[in-house]
């Protein structure tokens, strides 16, 4: 097992097995691309999520647009097209994402167990009842999804959960993980919900372990990856995570519900006024760690009002300096 500190590090050295030591170069569904079976890694401090590879062009944005989606347990993919039109286009109803992965982890669904468990309460639960079990699943991919699923499978099979020493430690297993598209932000989304876990379970975040069963660059990509491997632009990206670093510690619960109604109505108004009046209500009741998010979510709406000065103004006046480099 690759063995990381942070996901950087994790990043940039699973590019460069993939791309210069690939164990297959093939073409699955006609796109060509080079690709390792059966990859397995850890990182080690798990709230060194973000990957400081300007290369990549990494979102702050569209990460915290998917995580308050994920944790809202919303599936609709006009909300999260606000953030990516590519769930638009992979929608195999026109209105749904299968890969919302909030709808089968924080409340029941129907393809999993017909629609009877909440999965995270669930996890909560069975670790409350035996810290030493190895019965702590969340399940995302179903065999219905062999069935009913055609444009968006679920890549993810299982989140695994263990308690060992008031370490709380977290081990992934997906089908099929996209380096560039995939992975970028699955292990920012995962190691959130571990982080989120051990504060409801009152335990220390342990470590983050991870098998990719096809782990993977498209063709699209090899030019990105290769300006990403240069020598410079690896100095570039380890100089940031040395400026920035771990993301600050949750010290209070997500408040979801009032996140998810402010951004409703950040996404309607049109006076930039009152877009930051909107902000520093909620500051007001919320100044910790969401506020950065409140702030996030404020600076893209002023994007999108074509107003990129204010914009970043926004991004770069957030307390955690690292969502300043994206």
């Amino acid at each position: 097992m690759n063995v990381y500190e942070n996901f950087t590090e994790c990043y940039l050295d699973l590019a460069k097995q993939i791309y210069k030591n690939p164990d297959y170069t093939c073409a699955p569904r006609g796109f060509k691309i080079k690709e390792k079976l059966g990859v397995r890694f850890k990182i080690k401090n798990p709230r060194d999520r973000l990957p400081y590879v300007p290369v990549r062009k990494f979102s702050a944005t569209y990460l915290v647009g998917e995580l308050l989606w994920y944790l809202s347990a919303d599936n609709s993919t006009d909300w999260i097209s606000y953030y990516s039109s590519f769930w638009k286009r992979i929608s195999d109803d026109g209105k749904t994402a299968n890969s919302a992965y909030g709808a089968r982890i924080f409340k029941p669904h129907e393809r999993i167990a017909g629609g009877s468990l909440n999965q995270w309460q669930f996890v909560v639960d069975e670790l409350k009842r035996d810290p030493d079990s190895r019965r702590a699943i969340i399940h995302i991919r179903s065999p219905w999804d062999s069935v009913k699923a055609k444009l968006d499978v679920p890549c993810t099979l299982t989140l695994q959960f263990f308690l060992r020493h008031n370490d709380l430690h977290m081990v992934v297993n997906m089908r099929s993980s996209d380096l560039i598209l995939g992975i970028a932000y699955d292990i920012p989304a995962f190691t959130m919900f571990q982080e989120l876990l051990a504060r409801e379970l009152g335990v220390h975040v342990g470590e983050y372990m991870h098998v990719s069963n096809s782990l993977h660059i498209y063709e699209k990509h090899f030019s990105m990856v290769e300006d990403m491997l240069r020598e410079d632009a690896v100095q570039l990206a380890r100089s940031l995570h040395a400026m920035h670093g771990p993301m600050p510690r949750i010290l209070s619960d997500p408040p979801i519900k009032d996140l998810f109604e402010y951004e409703g109505a950040l996404r309607e108004e049109k006076d930039s006024e009152k877009i930051m009046q909107s902000l520093h209500q909620f500051e007001e009741d919320h100044r910790d760690y969401w506020s950065d998010w409140a702030k996030i979510l404020a600076a893209h709406r002023l994007g999108k009002l074509k107003q990129p000065k204010e914009k970043t103004r926004l991004i770069d006046s957030t307390k955690f300096s690292g969502y300043h480099v994206f």
